[in-house]
């Protein structure tokens, strides 16, 4: 492919869900030329994708909260978090709740403190809501923004460096047309990777492409194992959340015959009552709470029966006179959607939904390449093994308000590197050739994305050890040797997916090495032949690049 246009811009800014609207906006505010890149529309991924009625942001109380709200941070990352980070969210998530409306959201706050998931302490929650018309708020405030240019559909696919430093990069546009952008800096606000999961609940375009980008830019990746696993349903209506607050109206979980199947996997001296009830107070998985065997059950019985139909759970209907907002709430946003607990099979099993770990950055959002930020999921930084419920629309706020600061100095000391098209072309064809293998079986990469999905969903989700592992890594090298990415890399064929099918094999393999070389168990991270948290892994693991090497440390 040739490139048949060259843009300008000060700042990159990849995404447009919270985080990314949350940096260009405060950079198109101090003057600067944005452009904003969006592999769908205007308000996107997982920010905007209608999981459920709405999100909650957490927020400290008042100072003295600020020292129990880092203790519950603690307590549910198990060490794992970046301990400055979580001290600057405490502190300044306050001023960043009244500044939602900045970028057109209108929070709710509860009129009663409240714990979030796995927290300790109730604080104040603010609800967020309404998404269609946030999204009309949002395009009435980019109207009058004459420095912030929007591209829809489009999609970064490669960064490019000069002398250590960021200076454009490629993109597709909405007709696959490659288009260089010559920039000083790059916000990645792409979100998480749970597409990569045959099951998910998350929005096809949250598919790791960040991740990727700033591996390849030279940053590293840390907490990559963590993975948030949360129960959604199969039936009635596939991918809707399932609400874990329910199960204390739960009498029973049964397979397809009407057998429960929880009790046959607790072990002695834990109830099913007591299993379900501690698992009513949390949405995902954790190997740190003895309602770890109701997830464990539900994926050692898929594995038994390999099908993934999900479960049926059997509600009391006193579940409807519960008329508490924490339940009608969500009864009331299944009833407009078609489904009764009662009247209804209702099915659940384990869905990938976020991810905790991400691109490691500092608390400016700043990666350890010269130009390059990381904001939102796509970032790793107050998430451990656990993450606490009701921080991340939070630290959008917090760190993209932080990451534009940071940027906005980095632009106004630094000028334009002229990039040289014909050496950054033979950069990007020279990436597309290392995954274009000779083979006389060929895959299309809408095979390879597919078969990567099923892989992952099986081998690499609540339960995990090391014989599966290893199983799924030589199953993805199996993949890449059947891949010729170069014959797909044309505007006449499937260029984007050609590049997501390289960024799964890539993503996957790097996520299966992480869960391989944590041998223990430790909250979002299960291994079943590693069962129990070992002190000697008190230790955060990195991923970086040397060369085309992936390396995996502790530190």
């Amino acid at each position: 492919m040739k490139i048949s246009e060259r843009v300008s811009a000060d700042v990159l800014i990849v995404g447009s869900g919270i985080a990314g609207l949350k940096t260009s906006l405060e950079l198109s505010k101090d003057g600067h030329k944005v452009l904003m890149v969006t592999k769908t529309q205007l308000c996107s991924g997982s920010s905007f994708y209608p999981l459920k009625a709405s999100l909650g942001t957490q927020v400290t109380k008042d100072h003295d909260d600020e020292s129990v709200f880092l203790q519950d941070i603690e307590d549910v990352s198990h060490g794992m978090h970046d301990k400055e980070m979580a001290k600057i969210y405490a502190k300044e998530i306050t001023e960043q709740i009244n500044k939602f409306e900045e970028i057109g959201i209108k929070p709710t706050k509860l009129s009663d403190n409240r714990k979030a998931c796995f927290a300790n302490h109730g604080r104040k929650i603010y609800m967020l809501k309404d998404w269609n018309q946030i999204r009309e708020n949002v395009k009435q405030i980019l109207e009058d923004k004459q420095n912030l240019t929007i591209m829809e559909k489009s999609e970064v696919i490669s960064l490019i460096k000069e002398n250590e430093k960021i200076v454009g990069a490629f993109l597709l546009d909405k007709n696959d047309n490659l288009i260089l952008v010559q920039c000083k800096a790059v916000i990645l606000a792409t979100g998480g990777f749970g597409n990569i999961y045959k099951h998910n609940l998350n929005p096809n375009d949250v598919d790791g492409a960040g991740h990727i980008l700033a591996l390849e830019a030279g940053a590293s990746l840390v907490n990559m194992e963590f993975i948030q696993f949360i129960p959604g349903f199969t039936s009635p209506k596939y991918k809707t959340l399932f609400g874990e607050h329910t199960l204390t109206y739960c009498k029973d979980f049964v397979d397809d015959h009407g057998n429960s199947i929880l009790e046959k996997y607790l072990p002695k001296g834990v109830s099913k009552q007591e299993c379900l009830d501690v698992r009513s107070t949390h949405g995902p998985f954790t190997n740190s709470l003895i309602s770890k065997y109701f997830d464990i059950a539900m994926m050692k019985e898929i594995f038994k029966t390999k099908s993934e139909a999900g479960f049926e759970l059997i509600y009391d209907e006193r579940i409807y006179e519960d008329k508490r907002d924490f339940y009608s709430i969500y009864l009331n946003w299944l009833s407009e959607r078609g489904i009764n607990l009662l009247k209804d099979h209702v099915k659940i099993a384990p869905f990938a939904h976020a991810s905790n770990g991400g691109v490691k950055i500092d608390s400016f959002g700043r990666t350890r390449v010269e130009g390059l930020y990381a904001v939102g999921e796509l970032a790793g930084g107050i998430e451990g093994a656990n993450r606490l419920g009701g921080n991340s629309t939070g630290a959008c706020m917090v760190f993209g308000q932080r990451a534009a600061k940071a940027c906005s100095d980095y632009l106004k000391s630094c000028h334009f590197s002229e990039v040289k098209e014909e050496w950054a072309l033979l950069q990007l064809n020279e990436s597309i050739q290392r995954f274009s293998a000779e083979n006389k079986k060929m895959l299309a990469p809408s095979e390879i994305i597919e078969a990567i999905r099923e892989i992952m969903w099986y081998y690499g989700n609540v339960i995990r050890d090391e014989k599966n592992l290893l199983c799924a890594i030589n199953k993805i090298d199996d993949l890449q040797s059947s891949y010729n990415m170069g014959c797909y890399f044309k505007r006449d064929s499937e260029p984007k997916k050609a590049f997501k099918a390289r960024n799964f094999l890539n993503l996957s393999k790097l996520l299966l090495m992480a869960m391989l070389e944590r041998r223990e168990s430790r909250g979002a991270h299960y291994r079943e032949d590693y069962p129990a948290e070992n002190e000697n892994y008190n230790k955060r693991l990195f991923i970086s690049m040397e060369g085309n090497v992936p390396t995996l440390s502790f530190h």
